[in-house]
Order: C-alpha cells, then sequence, then structure tokens
C-alpha cells in the first residue's frame, strides 16, 4: 500500500490581513503548515483562528538565518507575506532557497523584484528550486495576460497594465507601508521597459485609458508595475509601462510615516477590482485583457496558494521565473474561477 504525501507550506508573516487568507486556504486544500514569524503566540492565534489546529509553530527572526533555514526544513514551498520587501524580503528568500524549498510572495515592489531576478535565479537554480516572486491580484495576471494578448497582435506588442479599484476603498497599514518604504520610487513612476532594456522617466506613453465600463477616459500617470521586469522575458514587446489613475498616485504620493501610522490596521470589506492589459500591435491595433477579482488581499492571497501548490507538484523549471515562464498561462486564469476570479480577452 502506497501513501500521498502531504503537501507541507511554510507561511513567513502569517499573522498579518493576506496571511490569515492564505492560512484559510491552506486549510481548505487540506495542506500541512508551518508558520514562522517572530512572535508564538500571534502565529498560534491565527493558526487557530484559521482551524489549523495541527499547524507546527516555529519562532524565527527575519535576522537569524541559520534559525529560518531550520524552521523552513520540511516545507515543500515557502510563502512570504510581508510587507515592504524592500527593507524585509530577503532574509526569507535566502533562507527558502538554502532549506530547499521552493519560494514565493506577494511582493509588489519593482526594486524586490529586480534582485530576485538578478541575484537569487542562480542560486535557486543552483538549489533545484523554483522561485516565482510577485505574485498579488496585479502582478500574476497581468503577467499572464500579456503572454496572451501579445500573442493576437502584430509585434513587437506595446503592454500598458493598470490595476483599477472599482469600489474605492482603502488597502490595509501594511500596503500603506510598503508603500511609503518605497515612496520615492512610486513618485517617480519606477521602471519601463524600452528598446530593450529598463528605464526610468515619469511621463506615461499612454497618458490616458477608457477603463472597462467607462465612456470617458481617465487621465493616468506611470506606476512602477512588476511585470514590467517580466513580461520582457516571455514575450515579444518593444515597450512595456504600468499606469494607475493620476489621482490615486497623488494620494499615495503624499503618504507620511504620520499618516500611514493613523490608518487602520485592516482594508475595506469592499475591495472589487479590474486588471487590464492591453496590448497595441505594430499596426495600431488593440487587444484588451481583463481579469476582474472580488477582494485585492483575499485574491493575493488564493494565487499564492495556487502557485505554491503547483510549484509543489514540479510544474516549473528550477531558477527564479516569471509566472508565464513557469506555468501555462490560460490553464492558472481559468483555475481563478473557482475563487469568483474571472479573465476574459476583448
Amino acid at each position: 500500500m502506497t501513501t500521498t504525501k502531504t503537501t507541507t507550506i511554510a507561511v513567513y508573516g502569517a499573522s498579518g490581513i493576506t496571511g490569515g487568507h492564505i492560512l484559510g486556504e491552506l486549510r481548505r486544500r487540506g495542506l500541512a503548515a508551518i508558520l514562522v514569524g517572530r512572535d508564538a503566540a500571534r502565529l498560534r492565534a491565527a493558526a487557530d483562528a484559521a482551524e489549523l489546529t495541527d499547524a507546527r509553530i516555529t519562532v524565527a527572526a527575519l535576522g537569524d538565518h541559520d534559525a529560518l533555514v531550520a524552521a523552513f526544513s520540511g516545507a515543500d514551498v515557502v510563502i512570504s507575506a510581508l510587507p515592504a520587501y524592500v527593507d524585509n524580503g530577503e532574509p526569507v528568500l535566502a533562507a527558502a532557497i538554502d532549506a530547499g524549498a521552493h519560494y514565493t510572495d506577494v511582493s509588489g515592489e519593482q526594486l524586490f523584484l529586480k534582485r530576485v531576478l538578478d541575484v537569487y535565479s542562480a542560486r535557486a537554480e543552483a538549489a533545484g528550486v523554483t522561485v516565482i516572486s510577485g505574485v498579488t491580484d496585479n502582478s500574476l495576471p497581468a503577467d499572464l495576460l500579456a503572454y496572451l494578448t501579445s500573442r493576437r497582435v502584430a509585434g513587437p506588442a506595446e503592454i500598458v497594465i493598470s490595476h483599477l479599484s472599482k469600489s474605492g476603498g482603502n488597502g490595509s497599514k501594511g500596503s500603506a507601508r510598503t508603500v511609503l518604504a518605497g515612496l520615492d520610487w512610486f513618485r517617480s513612476g519606477g521602471w519601463h521597459y524600452a528598446d530593450g532594456e529598463l528605464r526610468t522617466g515619469a511621463t506615461a506613453r499612454h497618458p490616458e485609458m477608457t477603463f472597462p465600463g467607462d465612456t470617458a477616459p481617465t487621465v493616468v500617470s506611470k506606476f512602477p508595475q512588476p511585470p514590467v521586469l517580466t513580461i520582457p522575458r516571455h514575450s515579444e514587446v518593444s515597450s512595456v509601462e504600468g499606469v494607475v489613475a493620476t489621482s490615486i498616485l497623488d494620494q499615495l504620493g503624499g503618504f507620511t510615516a504620520e499618516i500611514v501610522d493613523s490608518l487602520p490596521e485592516t482594508p475595506s470589506a469592499d475591495l472589487r477590482y479590474d486588471l487590464v492589459v492591453d496590448a497595441y500591435g505594430s499596426d495600431g491595433a488593440r487587444v484588451r485583457g481583463v481579469v476582474s477579482g472580488v477582494d485585492s488581499y483575499r485574491d493575493s492571497a488564493l494565487l499564492t496558494v495556487e502557485t505554491a501548490v503547483r510549484l509543489a507538484r514540479g510544474e516549473a523549471k528550477p531558477g527564479a521565473l516569471a509566472p508565464a515562464e513557469a506555468f501555462d498561462a490560460a490553464r492558472v486564469l481559468d483555475s481563478l474561477e473557482q475563487f469568483g476570479i474571472t479573465w476574459r480577452i476583448e
């Protein structure tokens, strides 16, 4: 008689909003969980709230590499659910690789993702593990949609990515801390891709967008979308840029430590959104891909667990990869229907 090994997922940052959604999905799928962090009591409370009574609780600080490696030993995949990856992300990533575990996270920061791709890919490949960073409601769907839409226009394609909140609700304090940690980068618009390389500059190539359901265009500004770094790895593109409504960027650009401290810990109850990817062909034709989601925090958590399960099954080659380098784009997007997340190409 043969037995099937239960997939084990380690989570660092499990006591936060996104971490709670991750734990709930681990329980729903019947996966074994290791909760790692600085505070055992908070981790146990998070496990109990998710009804993960058998979860292993391990205390390991970000500054203790050996403790992190020991904590992740035995895990098939490590999920990092931290705020401000530019400041906090590397210790968990490095320890996951050294523990021989695949790795994914909910980072939304260009600067962190570039370091992952540039510095940790060879290290992950040598260890025989796969790293997929930036698995959020924004980044993973944008990368996959760009793969699909760019192949429906005459290449090389121009890609424009935007994330549109349909509710106008507020995010969490953790998200605000992430913005604050890279505030200058957000204000500058970050990187866009053009002429075969990453470039900076605050002017958007496409300064207006008509979002789904709107009849009038919205003024948009350049925004540092992480898929700017991943899309050129797998698709024939002449340019890739992220944009967001200028009014939203103005609000984010005014963040201060005092404002962030005054924000609520939990996000709004209604956080519906559209993730929009426009592919413009060399002949001027446009194809639009849209992912419509339910809740940015919940959906990011579900996407990381879906990614973790696929990594544990050995679906991707070793190294630091873009989502569309690792998986079949349409199949992953189709798999999200079970969560009420839909997609379409217009």
